[in-house]
């Protein structure tokens, strides 16, 4: 039985789909994706949605299994939305179809109500979540949706360090204005105080503004780390970089993503580690370009810190290219990462 025979269901599929996209707006608003998602999304995931739901309906009447469709026979196509966002909405379908497929279904015992979650599980992975995912993103896609998270980050990191110190340096203001003549003292305390956090603001605007002038060209690879590292780590540091290779050969997005995932370790050891020596090594050759960044830094112990945050980030990017991403640490001693990404025609 298939979605084709959904009309011999006494619910009104058309109620029932209007009900479902005023749910999915309001499931997606309630999240803050709202307005990231396109109104044509919403109307497609609705379609599927009541799909998913005429057949769950038609099974547990039926009494016989979901009549899932297979791979490539009609599910989202949706080849610019990455796996964390196509799970995203198949968790959002499911929260917005349980109640209403509870409520026409009217299961008579527990065990009714969770067959009826396994097979709404099942409709909305095949149809909105698995169909895409056998169908492997091309690395462009891949790339770009990493892009997207890059400019989250950056996003945030605006609204942490830029924001916020406006809003103190604004406080301090009204904070002068309130004490100018009561306590002349105080109020000049106020606006010295606002005056150094602008000042840090335009810094961390001019860090920004570098950055995002700082995109990798087609060649530009090593000039874009060797400037990340003059700007970014102190000059008591004792830096190294050093490359072998042709890396003028490397595709745009390889390079790009290189530097990303070299800038993050970076950034890690300067951030976390208090290092005197920081290596960076970059060498494209054997149809691979491999980069390595080694500090003499505090270093931690794999077994208890977690390898999250900028770790799991970078691995995250290395596997966008089919890549790997390997690190070793030794408390007090050190830390190195490494990075291994299989070039187009090269060995893999």
């Amino acid at each position: 039985m298939s979605a084709s025979t959904a009309h011999v269901h006494p619910y009104n599929a058309s109620a029932a789909r209007e009900e479902i996209v005023t749910s999915v707006r309001q499931a997606l608003h309630q999240d803050g994706r709202g307005p990231a998602v396109r109104p044509e999304i919403v109307d497609e995931l609705a379609v599927h949605a009541c799909a998913v739901l005429a057949d769950v309906i038609a099974a547990v009447e039926g009494g016989g299994p979901l009549d899932v469709i297979p791979p490539g026979g009609g599910g989202w196509p949706r080849p610019g939305m990455d796996w964390a966002q196509l799970l995203r909405m198949g968790t959002t379908l499911f929260e917005v179809l349980l109640p209403i497929a509870l409520r026409e279904l009217a299961p008579p015992d527990d065990a009714a109500v969770t067959r009826i979650s396994v097979l709404l599980h099942q409709g909305i992975t095949a149809r909105v979540v698995r169909d895409p995912l056998v169908r492997p993103l091309p690395p462009s896609d891949l790339v770009l949706a990493s892009r997207r998270d890059e400019r989250r980050r950056m996003t945030r990191e605006l609204h942490d360090q830029v924001l916020h110190g406006m809003g103190l340096a604004l406080q301090s203001l009204d904070l002068h204005r309130y004490h100018a003549e009561t306590s002349p003292a105080l109020a000049r305390d106020k606006v010295d105080r606002a005056i150094g956090l602008l000042r840090q603001v335009m810094s961390t605007l001019q860090q920004f503004s570098v950055e995002l002038r700082r995109s990798v060209e087609p060649g530009g690879l090593e000039r874009a780390l060797r400037s990340y590292l003059t700007v970014h780590v102190e000059p008591s540091v004792d830096v190294v970089i050093r490359t072998r290779g042709d890396l003028t050969s490397l595709p745009a997005e390889v390079g790009e993503e290189v530097y990303l995932i070299v800038r993050e370790a970076v950034r890690n050891a300067v951030c976390h580690a208090s290092p005197s020596r920081l290596h960076v090594a970059v060498e494209v050759g054997g149809g691979t370009v491999r980069a390595t960044v080694t500090d003499d830094g505090v270093g931690f112990d794999p077994g208890v810190s977690p390898a999250g945050g900028g770790l799991s980030s970078m691995q995250e990017r290395a596997m966008l290219l089919r890549g790997q991403f390997t690190w070793s640490s030794v408390p007090g001693v050190g830390t190195r990462v490494e990075l291994r990404i299989p070039l187009a025609g090269g060995d893999q």
